[in-house]
């Protein structure tokens, strides 16, 4: 039986159409505990915290924006009862979001944090170590209300968007916050804004560094657990692909659309420059026979990432076929945190 990190970004779509609280969220949530409670398996949930934020500074004036504050507010302190593990997930564009005729209009100047000012001012929500700051402090008092004792201990940048990490490094410290799950090994990116190469990454599950995530260091003080890729032939990488395409998924709960250049950096056609082509271990948007070949290549403890947005019944009950079979259990990514001794004051 394969052992893996379940990580789960809980957010919106980004492009014209961000879709509904309910269906990009709270439905697919919904099934996918209920599953994962029916074998005790836990995982992850990075909470894309702005979106929560703006919610909050509207929904004075906006009924409807507080009724899908409520619902997310609900819905975690539900996840944290269960004993799931929630952890922060920061897409800065939603700082510059605007509801109009019950949608959400975005502009992507400052998809990535790094566009933040970058004065030592954590109250001001429009620079880097404000963000944080006050995203983390938002994120502690809705948790709190359900576990006294949570606190913030993972970060993971929208997109991708991690480095260059010497320009977060200093807010997230401020934060006490040394755990890192952004990057992904042998993907890259070169859409604006901020391109990523992560094909030279360390091959490690997990590993330390101080100023990058491109550069292990024993001594550094942070920590990153990349989410999981697989290699797989170019052969097999144009089969699949093509095959992916003729096997339409029904039945998405969400109901938005994808971003472009998202869209286009998550597809299965995101290259090495070493030739082998990686893709994203993710249950989400494949078969089960391209699902089950990731399986059979994963190793114990890599990431699987996937969105609420993207998931579907079928998706799910992919994987509790899986479950069934005795091909695959899940756990949380504190779990593994814990084992690392990352945090002192969490015992495993």
């Amino acid at each position: 039986m394969k052992q893996l990190i379940l990580t789960v970004n809980y957010e919106l779509f980004f492009g014209d159409d961000s879709g509904t609280v309910n269906n990009c969220m709270i439905r697919p949530i919904n099934h996918l505990c209920d599953v994962l409670d029916e074998f005790k398996y836990k995982m992850t949930v990075f909470w894309d915290i702005l979106h929560y934020y703006r919610l909050k500074e509207l929904s004075g004036s906006l009924p409807e924006l507080r009724i899908d504050a409520e619902m997310i507010e609900k819905q975690i302190m539900w996840l944290i009862q269960k004993g799931h593990d929630v952890q922060m997930l920061i897409h800065p564009h939603w700082l510059d979001a605007r509801w109009s005729n019950n949608k959400w209009k975005f502009s992507y100047n400052r998809f990535a944090l790094h566009r933040l000012w970058d004065n030592d001012d954590p109250d001001d929500i429009n620079s880097i170590v404000g963000c944080i700051t006050i995203s983390k402090r938002l994120m502690e008092q809705v948790c709190r209300r359900q576990d006294p004792s949570y606190k913030v201990r993972v970060f993971r940048a929208g997109g991708y968007r991690i480095e260059p990490f010497n320009q977060l490094s200093y807010a997230l410290l401020k934060n006490e916050i040394y755990a890192d799950s952004s990057a992904a090994h042998g993907i890259k990116s070169s859409y604006d804004p901020l391109p990523f190469n992560f094909t030279r990454l360390p091959l490690y599950k997990y590993y330390r560094f101080d100023d990058s995530v491109l550069y292990h260091d024993y001594e550094g003080k942070f920590w990153e657990f990349p989410k999981g890729t697989v290699s797989i032939p170019v052969y097999m990488h144009i089969l699949f692909s093509l095959f992916n395409l003729f096997y339409r998924h029904r039945g998405r709960y969400g109901d938005g659309k994808k971003l472009g250049f998202m869209s286009k950096e998550k597809s299965f056609f995101v290259s090495s420059f070493e030739g082998s082509n990686f893709v994203r271990l993710t249950p989400e948007e494949v078969t089960p026979l391209i699902w089950n070949y990731f399986l059979k290549r994963a190793k114990d403890y890599d990431i699987a990432a996937l969105s609420s947005k993207n998931l579907s019944p079928f998706t799910i009950n992919m994987l509790k076929t899986s479950f069934i079979k005795r091909k695959l259990r899940f756990s949380s990514l504190i779990e593994l945190i814990k084992r690392c001794e990352v945090y002192l004051d969490l015992k495993y």
